[in-house]
């Protein structure tokens, strides 16, 4: 398949989840989204991990994060949560970066850190690059940074997964480039513990890493792919209300 056909129906893919998703209620999102939760709260190698990131959940029609967040901050676990610089400055004169709205994962400190984040123009919090529960001074964390701990899961949200554990995203490629450069920099997460797959638990054999939260209806029917290209990031596992779908060999 070629890049311009995968676009194209990736496009019609994307607007058709969406519109799904737009016409769940929030009673029904926060229903599932507690299910997911406490499917997560099984897992090994959620229960064992030190330092997660995790995205930060859109008021409507997303698997919502509020209750991991809080769990993750109250456990006393590190979490890094998605960043995305404003756009750059207008100026002709400013040398443009091919990475300055690249996404980042920047620390999320405490409770008291996470209740003082502002609303964006889309509804989800926004930390911003300095701390809440601080003066106002104290730049964040980067998870890219070498002194920054090595992240031992990262949970991530999406339009629609399939059972080969691709991921439709919204269209921006964040994630991708994201988790792309991450791995391949940095301490791949939870390298060297191994894990076993019993039923839908992860016992000892394989561990993953890269880990998708989703609504029932993201999930697309046996069968269905999600259309991909090289630059696409296939993650490890995917967790719904229905149970968790693993990447083949882990």
């Amino acid at each position: 398949m070629s890049t311009a056909a995968a676009f194209a129906l990736k496009a019609t893919l994307r607007k058709s989840m969406l519109r799904t998703l737009k016409g769940m209620s929030d009673a029904e999102v926060e229903k599932q989204s507690q299910a997911v939760f406490r499917k997560l709260l099984d897992q090994p190698f959620f229960k064992e991990a030190k330092s997660v990131g995790c995205y930060l959940s859109m008021k409507h029609g997303e698997l919502r994060t509020t209750g991991i967040v809080d769990h993750i901050l109250k456990r006393g676990s590190t979490l890094y949560t998605p960043f995305i610089p404003p756009p750059p400055s207008r100026n002709p004169e400013a040398q443009p970066s091919s990475s300055s709205q690249d996404m980042k994962m920047l620390r999320l400190y405490s409770p008291a850190d996470l209740e003082r984040c502002p609303l964006d123009k889309w509804g989800i919090l926004d930390p911003g690059e300095t701390r809440n529960d601080k003066d106002g001074s104290e730049k964040r964390e980067d998870v890219m940074n070498r002194s920054s701990p090595p992240l031992d899961v990262i949970l991530v949200p999406g339009v629609a997964f399939d059972e080969d554990c691709n991921r439709l995203g919204r269209g921006k490629a964040y994630y991708d480039r994201f988790l792309l450069l991450y791995t391949t920099t940095r301490p791949s997460p939870l390298l060297g513990k191994r894990y076993w797959l019993k039923g839908s638990n992860l016992s000892a054999y394989a561990w993953p890493s890269t880990v998708a939260l989703a609504l029932s209806p993201q999930i697309l029917e046996k069968g269905e792919k999600v259309p991909t290209t090289e630059h696409d990031f296939r993650l490890d596992g995917v967790i719904s209300p229905e149970g968790i779908v693993w990447r083949e060999g882990n």
